[in-house]
């Protein structure tokens, strides 16, 4: 068990030093001061809008759970269920993955429900049917305005989208997994077997649902960065940021950085360079944006401990 521990403490500290690396040697390469210059131009205006947006996200988000969470008869509320995701956006913003406010969600949604199987099975098909929806909306775009990116960029776009749709319909291909023998192979581990039942058991109605309501969280999302850039002056076609954004997102579920920095950083300046905008706007637009997640986190910080205030009173003065 030590062991264990320790290779998660190292794994931990190995990719906070890769974000804070990453992230220093963009700032020297790109330059502090423009980009703090460029920090320092934007307008508030826009950023409001784009704070205000993000946060109407969050509770769409918390609207698809709803719905699958209804699907497998959990009854749990919205306030609740947003609540939840503010908490596990804290965890996103400080914990070295893209992922850590999922393993809260789960935890916590858990404890209250007592059915952890389905507590994973409708997290990770929250997480899924946001990023295939990106990538379909990508997709999309791509067939009017292939000529905007590279080939490669393109095919990257193509593969993303078929690998991702192609690994979807698999797993909710039962008799597939059964013929192939891969469902014998996830019926040897039983907590495996039960989070399949449960993203089995959700059914196309409930899934349909959260790609529906994936479509509008993902126009909120993609609106936010379009706001965060006329913040910054930058005035470039919406369909970049249908080519580009989908493209990070997949990049930020990655386990490799703390929050994402560093890798998002570098998927901004990369990408957007092929609308032509320069490094540092595409820097601070990337920062802009991590600053938004912050400050959503920041919410979910207080939420989270106001929660454990009133269960330690509670918990004192036998409520």
């Amino acid at each position: 068990m030590g062991e264990v521990k320790l290779s998660q403490v190292l794994t931990s500290a190995l990719k906070v030093f890769l974000s804070l690396g990453l992230l220093a040697f963009i700032l020297h390469q790109v330059g502090w001061e423009q980009t703090w210059a460029s920090v320092q131009m934007a307008q508030p205006f826009y950023l409001l809008a784009a704070l205000s947006l993000y946060l109407i996200g969050v509770a769409v988000r918390a609207y698809r759970w709803q719905i699958l969470l209804t699907a497998l008869r959990m009854e749990v509320s919205l306030p609740r269920l947003t609540a939840l995701y503010f908490i596990g956006a804290f965890f996103n913003s400080f914990l070295p993955t893209g992922i850590g406010g999922d393993v809260v969600r789960i935890y916590e949604l858990a404890k209250q429900s007592e059915r952890s199987a389905a507590s994973v099975g409708t997290v990770l098909i929250d997480r899924a049917t946001g990023l295939l929806v990106l990538f379909l909306m990508a997709l999309t775009a791509l067939f009017f305005s292939y000529r905007l990116i590279t080939p490669a960029l393109a095919i990257a776009i193509v593969l993303l989208c078929v690998v991702a749709w192609c690994g979807a319909v698999l797993i909710l291909k039962r008799d597939w997994l059964e013929k192939w023998g891969l469902l014998q192979v996830i019926s040897k581990v039983r907590q495996l077997e039960k989070v399949y039942e449960s993203v089995h058991h959700c059914g196309p109605r409930a899934i349909g649902g959260a790609l529906a309501v994936s479509l509008i969280f993902n126009a909120l999302l993609i609106t936010v960065n379009y706001f965060i850039a006329l913040s910054l002056g930058v005035k470039i076609s919406l369909y970049y940021f249908l080519l580009f954004i989908p493209i990070i997102s997949f990049l930020l579920v990655l386990p490799v950085s703390l929050s994402g920095l560093g890798i998002r950083e570098g998927g901004y300046i990369y990408l957007f360079a092929q609308a032509g905008v320069p490094a540092h706007l595409a820097l601070t637009m990337s920062l802009t944006f991590y600053a938004l997640t912050v400050a959503t986190g920041c919410i979910g910080g207080v939420i989270y401990a106001l929660e454990g205030i009133y269960d330690l009173c509670a918990k004192r003065m036998g409520w």
